[in-house]
């Protein structure tokens, strides 16, 4: 996936505090992350954080991003 694909993803889903999203990567590796965020504004790199765990990702990498719900 492109970045401007993952932008567009990320807006279509809604307010980022309120759920989590599951990234699924080339490698076939699943991420479960509750914070992202791009590294700059022209870098291929996703900052992402998940109980206190981080990472950084290229974009590149990403096949499919999925919305989770919040646990009820």
């Amino acid at each position: 996936m492109t970045r401007k694909e993952i932008e567009l993803a990320f807006r279509q889903m809604g307010d980022p505090g309120t759920f989590s999203v599951r990234l699924f990567l080339d490698n076939r590796t699943t991420v479960l992350v509750d914070e992202w965020d791009f590294v700059d504004e022209y870098d291929g790199l996703l900052r992402v954080a998940s109980r206190g765990r981080q990472a950084t990702i290229d974009v590149n990498r990403i096949v499919v991003i999925e919305r989770v719900p919040p646990p009820s």
